[in-house]
């Protein structure tokens, strides 16, 4: 019987130097590209990786790839409880359990799809801030810092503000300049003096009116939005529609597609090739499809 498939939420990591002025670190390192793309590469060939964040574990076994893309199965250890029939009583048995995630990674276009599933994560949010700190720690030691932000759906946000009776407040968060053909020139300029000047990791935008006035338009900050939107960034909007209060997020806006999951067996030669669009389809704002009706 065909497998069911899986939601996938969509994400895209950034890395950018930690200082300034380019390290010794740097100078004799590999690019910021190669030296992720290579973590990546042997999280996906080595058959088991382990990483401890606080007095959790955390697994990562390595699973396909092709080309530019990985396949690694991410696991977190729990320890559950098993009752076994005895001949007197019931007895408890305390196991370790490593279930897993699908995560699949293209690093030409720094796009990440996670798998949800929430025997294994309670909240995807949590597994994507875990993997960003496991990325983080590793290029840490090279002098650069990594984040992970999710990529948000085509239409969304531009449609609670059109439906809007009254909108509060809009926060941008930016990482600093890292894809130099990816968001409006003029934003990007403006960012990178941001960052030349301050050397901050992000770069956060507030607008608010206590009165539910704010105005939002695309010709007076499209470009900035479309920034967060299309490159990776966050933003909260909050508003109200027929009297309702709401607030919406990034995070409950991140696009997603649909793959079936595998157990044991290897992605076949058309299902790799079908992972490999859905990818690149994240990657661009205007083909991101975020259809949860969507059963490919």
């Amino acid at each position: 019987m065909k497998e069911k498939p899986s939601p996938f939420f969509a994400y895209r990591y950034l890395v950018t130097p930690a200082s300034k002025q380019r390290t010794i670190t740097q100078e004799i390192s590999k690019s910021k590209e190669v030296l992720i793309r290579d973590f990546i590469e042997k999280l996906a060939t080595t058959p088991k990786s382990e990483w401890t964040r606080g007095k959790k574990r955390y697994l990562f076994y390595g699973s396909q790839h092709f080309n530019n893309i990985y396949i690694i199965k991410y696991a977190k250890e729990s320890n559950e409880n098993i009752y076994l029939e005895g001949d007197d009583d019931i007895t408890i048995k305390r196991i370790k359990e490593t279930k897993f995630v699908y995560l699949f990674i293209d690093t030409q276009h720094q796009v990440i799809l996670l798998e949800r599933n929430q025997t294994v994560f309670g909240s995807i949010d949590y597994a994507i801030s875990v993997l960003a700190d496991f990325f983080r720690e590793y290029m840490q030691e090279f002098d650069y810092v990594v984040n992970i932000y999710p990529l948000v759906s085509r239409k969304k946000f531009w449609n609670y503000v059109d439906n809007a009776d009254q909108i509060f407040e809009l926060t941008l968060q930016m990482n600093a300049p890292n894809m130099p053909f990816f968001g409006h020139e003029d934003t990007r300029e403006v960012l990178q003096k941001i960052k030349d000047t301050t050397n901050n990791e992000e770069f956060d935008l507030s607008f608010k009116n206590k009165e539910g006035n704010l105005i939002i338009i695309k010709e007076a900050l499209g470009s900035w939005i479309e920034y967060v939107r299309e490159i990776g960034g966050r933003y909260i909007l909050k508003f109200s529609t027929n009297g309702v209060l709401d607030t919406k997020t990034s995070e409950s806006d991140t696009a997603k597609t649909y793959i079936t999951r595998k157990k044991n067996e290897k992605y076949d030669d058309e299902e790799l090739e079908n992972i490999k669009t859905k990818l690149e389809i994240m990657n661009k704002l205007e083909n991101r499809d975020d259809d949860e009706e969507s059963q490919e």
